[in-house]
């Protein structure tokens, strides 16, 4: 049936996913030194290229005495420096191949939880990271035409969706999105009953709306929604988040990460060790002070992109941070892992240490902030930090909400934080989501592991 079915699907969405992932397939089973030596044989050719037809790198490596020959394996990616949303805003028109055809390339740009950037992608390029993506869908146990209801927000994707070739493509994919912009208790009953109606086989969605979602479903005792397999996505997935989705839906969660810019990245598989990376399209390095930090330990996610020969994105610092792992999983997949995805940089606190006189990240605040609202009469709360050692708590109150509650809130997190932490409560009626339709409970508006705003350029 896939067989007939996948080319098909490469043909509606003008990709060659059905190609790729067959390779794909192929490769993660490789053992994890076949897989470095793939992928230090895609860097080359894409640091060849970059060097050889995209002006920025090209003044990059000039300035910095580089030759491609310099660059042979990720470890060496530590001589060029990070590419930074702002730099590549402000080198955009530079950082485009000039032997790739401008009317093929894909204009994109990106989600996440501050300003988005433009880039370009290649359709090439494009249908690696579909690959890729389905390949981490299919550890969930997906297949193409499976039944899948997706919760969705991101006005780019929605809007998207609204044309023609998005619609059949739906149609073959079998796949119901439901538009998660704005969530009500109104809204919420409409997903019921929708999924009540669709059956779905596969949920898959923004981790925060199908954690709401099964909230719901646990408060109003519906116990007959039993999809297969539940893939988050777009959001860090917290613990008490995949309990509650569990319990509501009886099946596993499996965290997908991924991002506009460099599509599928790492995920999980039926073993839930960790996160799988895709080795085969993405060199991941975790660096922090500008030093690379070991295994187990948090640091800032640094991306290349190695599929992307339009625009190629080296070492680009996505503003997500993770912990890189050295073990091995026992599905027998070689491709390397990394242990957990701690969240945005935005996730974190910035807090100034007196003993240190340094500023230093907290974080993520999440468990506190849902440990704060989880048993209260709250129907939504997002901490925002302007300031060092300041909060802005908002809160929409719920039936019952009263001035104990508010000193509670307060208690709570001086409890955790310190009582040097200032914080300051804000009652609203509504909390509306980000631009690109995710949501956060905290956001930082301050960069802990960057506090003086370096540009990631050596001096």
């Amino acid at each position: 049936m896939n067989n007939l079915v996948l080319p098909l699907y490469d043909i509606v969405r003008g990709t060659s996913r059905f190609r790729y992932g067959r390779t794909l397939n192929k490769t993660q089973w490789l053992g994890p030194r076949d897989i470095e030596s793939l992928q230090r044989r895609n860097l080359r050719c894409l640091i060849k290229h970059a060097f050889e037809t995209v002006p920025y790198y090209r003044r990059l490596f000039r300035e910095a005495g580089l030759v491609p020959d310099n660059i042979r394996e990720p470890k060496d990616l530590v001589k060029l420096p990070i590419l930074t949303k702002q730099e590549l805003r402000k080198e955009f028109r530079n950082m485009v191949s000039t032997v790739v055809n401008p009317n093929t390339l894909r204009a994109c740009q990106s989600g996440g939880t501050g300003d988005p950037v433009r880039f370009f992608t290649t359709k090439d390029s494009f249908s690696w990271e579909v690959a890729a993506e389905f390949r981490a869908y299919e550890w969930a146990g997906y297949k193409l035409g499976d039944k899948c209801f997706t919760f969705w927000g991101s006005p780019i994707d929605l809007a998207k969706s609204e044309s023609l070739v998005k619609r059949f493509a739906e149609i073959l994919e079998r796949r119901f999105m439901a538009d998660t912009f704005v969530i009500s208790e109104e809204v919420l009953a409409r997903f019921t009953y929708l999924l009540r109606r669709f059956k779905p086989r596969i949920i898959r969605g923004y981790a925060s709306s199908v954690f709401m979602t099964a909230k719901y479903l646990k408060e109003n005792d519906v116990v007959d929604v039993r999809p297969n397999a539940v893939i988050t996505a777009a959001e860090t997935l917290h613990d008490s988040m995949r309990k509650t989705i569990e319990d509501a839906f009886q099946c596993p969660v499996f965290d997908y990460y991924g991002s506009r810019e460099v599509g599928a990245i790492a995920a999980e598989c039926q073993e839930h060790k960790g996160y799988h990376i895709s080795a085969e399209n993405v060199v991941v390095e975790f660096e922090r002070d500008g030093e690379p930090v070991g295994s187990g330990e948090k640091g800032i996610m640094l991306l290349t992109d190695l599929r992307n020969f339009g625009m190629p994105l080296i070492r680009y610092r996505i503003g997500d941070v993770g912990v890189p792992s050295e073990e091995t999983c026992s599905c027998g997949r070689g491709l390397p892992m990394m242990s957990s995805i701690e969240g945005r940089v935005s996730d974190f606190m910035a807090f100034y240490d007196k003993e240190s006189g340094r500023v230093r990240p907290v974080g993520p605040i999440y468990p506190v902030v849902i440990s704060a609202a989880m048993h209260l009469p709250i129907e939504n709360c997002q901490v925002i930090q302007n300031a060092l050692n300041r909060l802005v708590v908002a809160i929409v109150k719920g039936k019952g909400y009263s001035q104990r509650h508010t000193e509670f809130i307060v208690e709570h997190f001086k409890k955790y934080l310190g009582n040097e932490i200032e914080i300051e409560i804000e009652f609203v009626k509504y909390i509306p989501p980000l631009k690109s339709g995710k949501r956060s409970n905290f956001i930082s508006k301050l960069d802990p592991f960057n506090p003086r705003g370096e540009s990631g350029r050596k001096v």
